[in-house]
C-alpha cells in the first residue's frame, strides 16, 4: 500500500501512499494549507512512478539541509522540484491536488501515514496501479512532448 525510500543526500526517509476514490480532498487541501497535515498531497495522474517523487524529495531534502530552498517548507518544495517551471505558483497548482482529484498520491518525509490514513477518506491501494492511471496526454502536454 505504500513505499518507503531513503534519501540518500541527506539520510531522511520518504513514504509515499496512494489513495483512491478520496471523498474529501478539499477538507485535505485545506488541512495541509492551514499547517495541520503535514504531508505533501499530489496529483496522481502527473506522477507514473513514485521514483519521481523519491528524486525531487530528495533534491528538496538537500536544497533543505544547504537552508538554500527557493520555497517555505520541504513540502512546497517537493512539489516545486516535480516541475520543470521556475515558478513556485505554478508548480503547485499543476502537481498539488486539486479539490476535484479522486486519486492522490501522499508523501511524508520521516513520518509514516498513519496520520493521512485517519484523514483521507479513500481507499488506500497499491502504487502498482500509478501507471495505469497516469494521464499521458497531460504529460505530453505538460512537458511538450
Amino acid at each position: 500500500m505504500q513505499v518507503e525510500y531513503e534519501l540518500g543526500s541527506t539520510g531522511d526517509r520518504l513514504i509515499v501512499g496512494y489513495a483512491s476514490n478520496v471523498k474529501n480532498t478539499p477538507a485535505i487541501r485545506q488541512a495541509v494549507l492551514d499547517g495541520k497535515f503535514d504531508a505533501v498531497v499530489v496529483k496522481s495522474s502527473l506522477v507514473p512512478d513514485p521514483l519521481i517523487l523519491a528524486v525531487a524529495a530528495n533534491k528538496a531534502s538537500l536544497h533543505k539541509s544547504r537552508d538554500c530552498m527557493r520555497t517555505r517548507s520541504i513540502q512546497t518544495e517537493i512539489l516545486y522540484n516535480l516541475s520543470f517551471s521556475t515558478n513556485i505558483s505554478h508548480s503547485l497548482k499543476t502537481f498539488g491536488a486539486a479539490d476535484d482529484d479522486r486519486q492522490i498520491l501522499v508523501c511524508a518525509i520521516n513520518k509514516d501515514l498513519q496520520e493521512a490514513k485517519e484523514l483521507v477518506e479513500g481507499d488506500w491501494i497499491s502504487l502498482e496501479s500509478l501507471q495505469k492511471d497516469c494521464d499521458l496526454k497531460a504529460l505530453q502536454k505538460l512537458y511538450k512532448l
